[in-house]
């Protein structure tokens, strides 16, 4: 019977955490692939259409990849167990924030430029808390433009004309 417990430990020992996981059942339905969230981006890229823009990125929105949560048992060591990254070669977040930005351009050529600043601050209330500094710098400078071409257009719109 010790000798059992020996070999158990062994093997647990010499498998490390990879072994230990046979043990568990799969709790979480696998991530979402990327592929299809690459093809809605070239999309994206590709539409004018404002309701097609606007449900593309709903669609990228929905997608949350944050990674793999560590098995029970390890939760209880504590604050030293954290949730992995996911590694992808594409990243949904960046997707999301540069189609936002672009169907703010395509909003702002129709001349919406309601619709445009909305899209731009969309980028600045869902992106900001991200790693995702160009993105938000791009729509921070757009909406400084979209204010000073508002401004430009009132004051011409009140002198009073010859």
């Amino acid at each position: 019977m010790f000798m059992r417990w020996i070999v158990c430990l062994l093997t647990i020992l010499l498998s490390g955490c990879h072994g230990v996981l046979l043990l568990e059942r799969p709790t979480a339905e696998a991530p979402p692939s990327i592929m299809p969230l690459w093809e809605r981006y070239q999309q994206c890229l590709a539409t004018t259409d404002p309701a097609e823009l606007a449900r593309i990125i709903d669609q990228f929105e929905r997608v949350m990849l944050t990674g793999a949560e560590p098995p029970p048992w390890m939760r209880a060591w504590g604050a030293h167990v954290m949730r992995q990254p996911l590694r992808t070669a594409v990243d949904p977040w960046a997707l999301g924030a540069s189609c936002t930005l672009r169907a703010a351009v395509v909003m702002e050529a129709m001349h919406d430029r309601t619709a445009a600043q909305t899209f731009y601050q969309r980028v600045l209330a869902r992106y900001s808390n991200r790693d995702l500094g160009y993105y938000i710098e791009q729509a921070n400078e757009a909406l400084v433009s979209l204010s000073v071409t508002a401004v430009l257009a009132l004051r011409a719109d009140s002198i009073p004309s010859p």
